[in-house]
């Protein structure tokens, strides 16, 4: 089982332990369409990672893929058929953008004439929305609760500073870690992370041309994927929780 399967599990305890009593289980348990989806869609994952550690990077990163579109599906059935009515479960949220958020880093570490600029943000764009539905899932479980945040969220915010990074937007990252420290000031990789985000910035300031000009995009990208590909904490923001 990889880090971001076991998180996975640890996350929906958390949720589950903060909204309801622990109950025993069934003896037999029916899977639904959604639940079967959202297996398949944690075999991919497995797949996806076992695939990147054997450096098959290109399948690894379609299996990445077809994990996300997997855990989407697991969404839209659980809607189309009720049961997110119900309660929706984060970890099927988180493990969506994960896996959009894993194949948004390996094609981000592609050279740019092989990397396919429409294909990356379309991942990183819905890595960030179903990160943004586990947060509102949890605001509406904390309020119905009358309750604070559950703690483990940090982990969501996380990734959510990833996605930034990965963009490029590193004002958003640097907000999206402080708050990670807010929530885990242990947590030392998202230090280390603001401390590379302002060298990164430090190094765009000094290329100010007179007329006021900054890095492009595409420059900016380079800078940023440098501290990806030579930086393990970086790597273990990915993972989040190694």
């Amino acid at each position: 089982m990889t880090s971001l399967t076991r998180y996975a599990l640890c996350l929906a305890t958390f949720f589950a332990a903060a909204s309801s009593p622990a109950q025993a289980p069934p003896q037999e348990v029916e899977v639904s369409p959604a639940n079967k989806l959202y297996l398949q869609a944690v075999a991919e994952s497995e797949s996806a990672s076992k695939l990147e550690r054997r450096g098959k990077l290109d399948r690894a990163t379609h299996a990445y893929e077809l994990a996300g579109r997997l855990a989407e599906g697991s969404i839209a059935e659980a809607e189309r058929t009720g049961v997110a009515e119900q309660g929706r479960p984060p970890q099927v949220y988180f493990l969506c953008a994960t896996s959009y958020l894993h194949a948004g880093r390996l094609l981000g570490q592609m050279k740019s004439k092989d990397r396919d600029e429409q294909r990356l943000e379309t991942v990183l764009d819905k890595a960030a929305r179903f990160l943004a539905e586990v947060e509102k899932i949890e605001a509406e479980r904390a309020q119905k609760a009358n309750s604070g945040l559950n703690p483990e969220i940090w982990r969501v915010r996380n990734a959510s500073a990833y996605v930034h990074f990965l963009r490029g937007e590193l004002a958003q990252a640097r907000l999206a870690y402080t708050s990670v420290l807010e929530m885990n000031p242990t947590y030392k990789p998202a230090e280390l992370a603001i401390a590379e985000i302002n060298k990164i910035e430090r190094r765009e300031n000094e290329l100010f041309s007179p007329q006021g000009r900054t890095m492009d995009k595409e420059n900016r990208r380079k800078a940023v994927k440098e501290v990806v590909s030579t930086l393990r904490l970086v790597r273990d923001i990915v993972t989040l929780g190694r």
